[in-house]
């Protein structure tokens, strides 16, 4: 997480750009309600610009459980840990 999470401005950013991102809920009316609280302030516009460069910063971080091919088959034997 960030540092900002005990700032209301950065939490509701944060929450648009989730919101932004749910395509079933982010109709038409939530997009005129973003844009009035984007525009109602200057701190909320750079607050909302962070939040989207670290929600496409996470998409490029590839999940802690993508292994992939390197794990061993369930009934394989242990391996050493080195």
């Amino acid at each position: 997480m960030t540092q900002e999470t005990g700032d209301p401005i950065w939490n509701t950013a944060w929450d648009w750009v989730q919101r932004e991102h749910d395509s079933e809920s982010f109709d038409e009316a939530a997009r005129a309600e973003m844009t009035a609280w984007l525009l109602a302030d200057p701190a909320h516009r750079r607050a909302y610009d962070k939040a989207t460069r670290l929600w496409l910063l996470a998409g490029f971080v590839p999940p802690i459980n993508d292994f992939g091919d390197d794990l061993p088959d369930a009934d394989a034997e242990p391996r050493a840990v080195k």
